[in-house]
């Protein structure tokens, strides 16, 4: 008579890990980013693969003339203090310093951006 007693508890722990009721608000807070500079960088973070800050910062530059390292770390920054979360990840790969959007949100990103087409001129 164990077994069912471990299996709600072994769903009670899977709905904790995989159900986040934060993600709706976060994918608002995604939709409602104005700023055409953040919009490019996330967009370009969308394969959910690492990349470093220069590709960014040339990125960025298409929209914004004077763009540097230091603006970009502030406004991964700001992303990630805005959205409340470890939104993008930040690491040193082969001695660059890399970002991308953590796994856990790179689908919930992709939807933002897909569903809801932004403007970006």
């Amino acid at each position: 008579m164990e077994g069912p007693q471990n299996t709600s508890f072994e769903q009670t722990k899977i709905l904790k890990r995989y159900y986040k009721p934060d993600y709706s608000q976060l994918f608002n807070k995604l939709k409602n980013i104005k700023t055409p500079v953040k919009n490019e960088i996330l967009i370009s973070l969308l394969d959910g693969n690492w990349h470093t800050e220069l590709d960014l910062i040339r990125v960025a530059k298409q929209k914004m003339k004077y763009m540097g390292a230091v603006t970009l770390g502030t406004m991964i920054l700001s992303l990630n203090h805005h959205l409340k979360n470890d939104y993008v990840e930040r690491k040193v790969i082969n001695g660059k310093l890399s970002y991308r959007i953590s796994d856990n949100y790179v689908g919930l990103t992709r939807a933002a951006y897909n569903k809801y087409s932004f403007k970006m001129d």
